[in-house]
């Protein structure tokens, strides 16, 4: 049985991963804080809109996890985007508009993990749910998205 994850997006990035342009969702951090080492292959992620519902859900594919013992190189970052920028962006103009602000956020961070996303799931009508505390991404424990989303 998978383990559910809710994550919270910032727009362009959740419709561009509803869309299909985005397939790598990447989370980084100063400290080991979900999902660094909390997600596994199989697990599924609702995808909720920062301050808005719950407008869809991933299952995860394949899990890159990056450590630093100060902070992560840009150096990695540059080649990691040469390589996979789109699939980490989604579109071109998405890529020139925040690549500047990742390299210097993945150069903030200690850790990043990037999460392959596979089966992407719209949600119409979106789920509407309370949310309270500002962690971006939470464990909410054993069961598929689906039985989540229906608990809530």
């Amino acid at each position: 049985m998978p383990t559910s994850h809710l994550a919270i997006f910032n727009q362009p990035f959740i419709n561009l991963i509803l869309d299909g342009y985005k397939t790598i969702e990447t989370r980084t951090s100063k400290i080991k804080i979900p999902p660094h080492q909390s997600v596994v292959v199989g697990d599924h992620v609702l995808m909720k809109q920062s301050g808005g519902p719950i407008k869809g859900a991933f299952e995860i594919t394949r899990i890159e996890s990056f450590c630093a013992e100060t902070q992560l190189d840009g150096k990695d970052f540059d080649a990691i985007c040469q390589e996979r920028a789109y699939q980490i962006f989604g579109l071109p103009k998405v890529k020139n508009e925040f690549h500047k602000d990742f390299r210097e956020k993945w150069c903030r961070s200690k850790y990043a993990t990037f999460i392959h996303v596979v089966n992407v799931r719209h949600y119409d009508p979106v789920v509407k749910i309370k949310k309270t505390n500002r962690q971006a991404w939470v464990v909410l424990g054993n069961g598929t998205a689906e039985e989540w989303v229906k608990s809530f």
